[in-house]
């Protein structure tokens, strides 16, 4: 028994999913949260999955439930072999309510920043497109936020990915079921092709957050998608190699941080760290909320918090723990100030003028032996330009390059030197 048991375990699971059996009762471990499936068994999970569909559950009992078609999933409300427990803060549904207070704030903040906008960049047409589609989308005639509407930021993926022309996949009710049942198994498939190279005990902690309304597929007691995947990881990436400190405050820049998923995740790794969150002002106003919600008593730092003070940048990230800047307030960095700048398929995608400014700005804020970390395309398109013709103002020594992405971009983290 015990040596057909340890057979089954090598065919089906990936060698850190392989447990000593032991020698008593040739005893199995249950725990299928951290069990994560090699070739052989994602073509078994993947051929009962789609058994279940065709059979409607009968046969062959679903192991995963779709938000929006499927009746409430209750199985985290409760440890068992699963999912992870205790629960991870990272699948917790936060009680956070948007009030008028922090609406005025993020109005008073996005008016800031269009005073201060970089005078000597024109905006992209991408860029003009972006804020007038956010202004008409998630404000009223009179300026005002309208609460409902940032509430549910994420709850119409399409209309979220055609503002933001984002690449990754998101269940939408609009698929019907089947196309997104379907959908599902192969992000399932994706989640256990990750643990061959994510640290499976962080690629199980992470998830989705319910921030925005989004729906998504839960599996394992917890909410999975191709962006929480992208976030886990980056997060991976960053945490294995460079060593965060536990005493002093690390300073975090991502360059392009959208809604703020990333730096939500990275956040639960680096609690001691200040993260410092730049995007164009009308995005900054997702950010502000996603943030927010997922860290309600956290010290966040909106520009209409700190526009007085800009001049003190060094006694501001000691003071909290998100700042959320447009570009224009980059300038006010100090120099030598940040330990880890951040940027993940975007710089790629800039005018030159951009690209050559944030290169140089990141050149002057970073730290002697702080790290640059870039997931950008290699070559020159219609679209941008590649990293391999990046002018780099500092010396690098690389301490990973990787190509394990959705985007098969390489994934480079650089020491300054």
């Amino acid at each position: 028994k015990r040596v057909f048991l340890e057979l089954l375990d090598k065919f089906i699971y990936q060698r850190d999913s392989q447990f000593l059996l032991h020698s008593w009762n040739a005893h199995k471990t249950p725990f299928q949260a951290i069990l994560f499936y090699n070739f052989f068994g994602r073509v078994l999970f993947g051929s009962h999955a789609f058994l279940s569909l065709v059979f409607g559950g009968k046969i062959f009992k679903k192991s995963f439930t779709l938000e929006g078609y499927d009746p409430e999933n209750k199985e985290h409300l409760k440890g068992n072999h699963n999912i992870l427990w205790p629960k991870s803060p990272l699948h917790l549904n936060s009680d956070y309510k948007l009030n008028n207070a922090y609406c005025k704030k993020i109005e008073k903040s996005l008016i800031l920043a269009e005073k201060l906008e970089l005078k000597s960049f024109d905006k992209t047409k991408e860029w003009d497109r972006i804020a007038s589609v956010i202004k008409k989308e998630f404000f009223d005639e009179n300026g005002s936020i309208i609460k409902d509407k940032l509430i549910n930021f994420r709850s119409n993926s399409k209309k979220y990915q055609e503002l933001f022309n984002d690449q990754f996949g998101y269940l939408d009710m609009s698929d019907g079921y089947e196309k997104s049942y379907l959908k599902s198994i192969d992000l399932i498939l994706e989640y256990h092709r990750s643990a061959s190279k994510i640290d499976k005990t962080l690629l199980a902690s992470t998830g989705e957050s319910y921030a925005g309304n989004n729906l998504c597929l839960q599996y394992r007691g917890k909410r999975v998608s191709q962006k929480s995947l992208f976030h886990a990881l980056v997060v991976d990436d960053l945490i294995k190699t460079i060593p965060f400190s536990s005493t002093k405050r690390d300073v975090i820049l991502d360059i392009g941080s959208g809604y703020g998923g990333l730096s939500r995740t990275l956040h639960y790794y680096t609690p001691n760290s200040c993260h410092i969150l730049l995007d164009l002002p009308e995005t900054l106003i997702l950010t502000s909320y996603y943030i927010k919600y997922n860290f309600p008593d956290a010290n966040i730092a909106l520009l209409d918090d700190i526009v007085d003070a800009l001049d003190d940048f060094d006694t501001l990230v000691q003071k909290y723990d998100f700042i959320i800047i447009p570009p224009s307030v980059l300038e006010s960095l100090k120099p030598s100030s940040v330990d880890l700048v951040i940027n993940t398929a975007s710089m790629g995608f800039m005018q030159k003028e951009y690209l050559e400014f944030y290169l140089s700005q990141t050149n002057r804020i970073l730290k002697s032996g702080g790290y640059f970390y870039s997931l950008n395309k290699e070559y020159n398109d219609k679209w941008g330009i590649g990293m391999y013709e990046w002018d780099f103002k500092s010396h690098f020594i690389t301490r990973l390059f990787e190509y394990n992405n959705k985007f098969s971009f390489p994934q480079w983290l650089g020491q300054k030197i």
